[in-house]
């Protein structure tokens, strides 16, 4: 069972910590009661193609601390290759056997709710004939059967195209074989899936595509169909040799195709070993973790009354003894590969420090900071400097929960690898004392958000808060020039340029947005993280399955089955260049959360590009959006399309400003 000690707020100014002492197979939710045990949301019914390997999940909102599992039928134990793993069915290989009734339950102590799926192992369909890249030659006044042979299960149903339009009866006069006028009509579609053409005349050379459909998925091969006049049609040597012809390109094509396959199955194999390296690491820093739990109370005791919290996340770089350390296994992994020594930074450097808001750790706070000193103390320089103040921006860890532990050190990681213009800079850590501080790189302008607001005309602000209400309509106090289409293209063009180098160190970002973008004077624009979830832009956040996420900026993989991704970046990434051709306005905002939270489920949230958007970026945007992730496309091809679109319009600018010279 899961066992979770509940500590009083008196606890924690002692220095409680929760315990995690063991756990079985299941789901543990939350540890305070949030309502009926439910479904949210109801697992729904599930088809896997054969030999294929898929989920299904199953989630619970609700209860105290529920436990989710699966079961054939209805308490029946799960058939070999599938297995039921914190609420959700996995299948690795499936087959014929896996087909059935499974259903989830979910356990709250006394009290259990059920849902039932019915799962289908199907088989793809295949077009057997035509073969690829087929002719069939035939004389003027001929009569020609295509033939159309597929396999699949559930059986498929045929469909004919002639040069990708669907051959029917409305607009091809084509029959069906048993109807009225099959006797004479001159194109029959016959039951066996055939196609039937009578008394062929040189218009019927055409592409003839054949489809085969059924719930399983589509396939369809084409044949080329040519109609030569009376006493012209070639030899049958010569299409021989074409068909010899076919075949070499067939052999050519296939060797192509397995060497891709065997590169895709090395590349596979190279990822998985990545995998479970970092997995490995992970599971050492989680035993680390879970001794600092067990050992905190022993280690207070030996800190000579110095405040120990949970807030810590990496060790002091101090001689306390082989008995004294507070994070055992993360200390002892970081110390090994130094990898944050260098970023150690005394808060005392920290001056004029102002509280912008809260966010998933802690308190966001804006500081500023002494340059010179801070390179003093990495290179050891010593000596009179003129000080060069800067503001940081500064994320205080004081949350105890694991996850937002594991976070705050994502980000930290993130930040410390990636060196790009375009992105802000990690300037230090503060783990001297706790709670720990991550400073990061902040500007003289602020954030993009509030940037795009200020420039929005008093008009604009009327028209706005018309459009969609007073609810969600942030005033500026100050004002700033309006954007042209070049700035609003350079902006796009910088954060494009941005989430590709993340993408290029394989690092998802999860809350692109433009609150979370910094702006220079030079309209330079930085990537950054304040996620203020608390604060100014709390109602851009959303609590689902006791995370706070940005649900308006998110896709719906990432909404529902929590898989972040360089695809959902993507998909932030356009909602980002939305904001800043709409200045700033909120997403869906005639919309309430839960509203957008349902059209997600159901797969009918469709984004509407700005007038002023270029057609260009605008058809970019809408791929970024595509519902499938496999539909997006990659942050290389968005970084070279908009580089273009900047250049078009840098060119066009340019020419009219040349124009508007002569004319003076």
């Amino acid at each position: 069972m899961v066992l979770v000690e509940i500590w009083s707020k008196d606890d924690v100014g002692h220095h409680s910590a929760h315990r995690i002492k063991a756990h079985r197979p299941g789901r543990r939710h939350r540890a305070a009661n949030d309502g009926a045990l439910r479904f949210d949301p109801e697992p729904y019914n599930r088809k896997l193609g054969l030999n294929s390997s898929g989920k299904v999940h199953c989630k619970v909102a609700g209860g105290v601390a529920p436990t989710v599992q699966w079961f054939l039928n209805e308490q029946d134990q799960l058939p070999e290759g599938m297995t039921s793993q914190n609420g959700t069915l996995l299948v690795t290989d499936a087959s014929r056997r896996h087909s059935g009734q499974y259903t989830c339950r979910a356990t709250d102590g006394d009290h259990s709710i059920t849902a039932k799926i019915t799962l289908d192992v199907v088989v793809s369909p295949r077009v057997i004939e035509p073969e690829a890249g087929q002719q069939r030659h035939v004389s003027v006044g001929e009569t020609v059967r295509l033939d159309c042979r597929a396999s699949g299960d559930p059986p498929p149903t045929i469909h004919w195209d002639r040069n990708l339009t669907v051959l029917n009866k409305q607009q091809n006069d084509v029959d069906e074989e048993g109807g009225v006028n099959a006797s004479f009509s001159r194109l029959l579609l016959l039951k066996n899936g055939s196609l039937l053409i009578r008394d062929t005349v040189e218009q019927d050379s055409d592409r003839y595509g054949c489809t085969a459909g059924s719930a399983a998925g589509l396939d369809r091969k084409e044949l080329v169909l040519i109609v030569h006049p009376e006493g012209e049609l070639p030899p049958s040597e010569s299409t021989g040799v074409a068909g010899k012809a076919v075949l070499v390109s067939i052999s050519v094509a296939g060797a192509y195709m397995l060497l891709v396959l065997a590169l895709m199955v090395y590349c596979r194999r190279r990822r998985l070993q990545r995998r479970q390296r970092g997995e490995k690491m992970e599971l050492e820093m989680q035993e680390g973790r879970e001794k600092l739990v067990e050992e905190g109370e022993e280690d207070k005791k030996n800190q000579n009354g110095a405040a120990v919290q949970n807030g810590r996340l990496l060790p002091i770089d101090r001689d306390s003894g082989a008995d004294n350390s507070e994070v055992s296994g993360i200390s002892k992994a970081s110390k090994k590969s130094g990898q944050y020594e260098h970023l150690s930074i005394p808060r005392t450097l920290l001056t004029e420090e102002i509280t912008l808001g809260r966010g998933e750790f802690g308190d966001v706070l804006m500081a500023k900071i002494d340059m010179v000193q801070v390179r003093k103390l990495r290179t050891k320089e010593e000596g009179e400097s003129e000080p060069q103040i800067k503001p940081v921006l500064v994320k205080v860890l004081t949350t105890k929960d694991e996850v937002q532990l594991a976070e705050f050190r994502r980000q930290l990681d993130m930040f410390s690898r990636v060196r790009h213009e375009n992105v802000v800079r990690l300037i230090g850590l503060c783990n001297d004392a706790d709670p720990h501080y991550m400073l990061l790189e902040h500007t003289d302008w602020g954030d993009l958000k509030s940037f795009l607001i200020a420039t929005r005309s008093e008009e604009e602000d009327a028209e706005y808060c018309a459009r969609v209400g007073p609810a969600y309509v942030p005033r500026s106090e100050r004002r700033a020039e309006q954007l042209g289409p070049h700035h609003a293209a350079l902006l796009a063009a910088h954060l494009a340029s941005a989430a590709a180098r993340l993408a290029a160190k394989r690092i998802t970002h999860r809350d692109i947005a433009a609150r979370n973008c910094m702006i220079t004077s030079q309209l330079q624009l930085k990537l950054s993280y304040p996620a203020l979830t608390r604060g100014p832009h709390s109602h851009e956040y959303f609590k689902l399955h006791d995370q706070v996420i940005p649900l308006r900026w998110l896709p719906s993989e990432a909404v529902l089955e929590g898989d972040y991704s360089t695809k959902s970046d993507v998909y932030m990434f356009a909602a980002t260049v939305w904001e800043i051709y709409t200045k700033a306005e909120l997403p869906f905002a005639k919309l309430n959360d839960n509203s957008v939270l349902e059209r997600l489920k159901s797969g009918k949230q469709e984004w509407l590009t700005p007038p002023a958007m270029p057609d260009k970026l605008a058809a970019l945007l809408k791929r970024c959006w595509s519902h499938s992730p496999t539909d997006r496309p990659q942050f290389t091809e968005i970084c070279e399309e908009v580089g273009n679109i900047l250049k078009e319009i840098t060119a066009e600018n340019a020419s009219q400003h040349s124009q508007t010279e002569v004319d003076e």
